[in-house]
């Protein structure tokens, strides 16, 4: 998410940097920087960076997205995703994995 602002707000030079367009017609809903979520024929295309990040970019509220800076735009992501019901474990124990892991002859 970090990368994606960084893109978004000019941080990056616009050479290098991925192409995301954003949406100028938006709804009421979400944020003022939708980033466009076109269909993929192609999985090179499909699984590339501008279209993984587009649902979770566009689900993020306005006063995330349009933060000032790169650090309070990481505090303010930081306390929204706090805020959600369902988040990332990484500490959990994934069940099954020990047993892959390791080879028994």
């Amino acid at each position: 998410m970090i990368e994606t602002y960084k893109v978004l707000s000019g941080i990056y030079d616009t050479s290098v940097s991925p192409e995301m367009p954003i949406i100028s017609e938006y709804a009421t809903r979400g944020n003022s920087l939708k980033v466009a979520n076109s269909r993929c024929h192609y999985n090179l295309r499909k699984y590339s960076f501008s279209m993984r990040i587009a649902n979770i970019w566009n689900s993020l509220p306005f006063s995330v997205v349009t933060a000032p800076s790169v650090n309070s735009f990481t505090n303010r992501l930081d306390k929204h995703w706090a805020s959600q019901e369902l988040r990332y474990d990484w500490e959990a124990e994934l069940s099954g994995a020990e047993s892959r892991s390791r080879v028994e002859f």
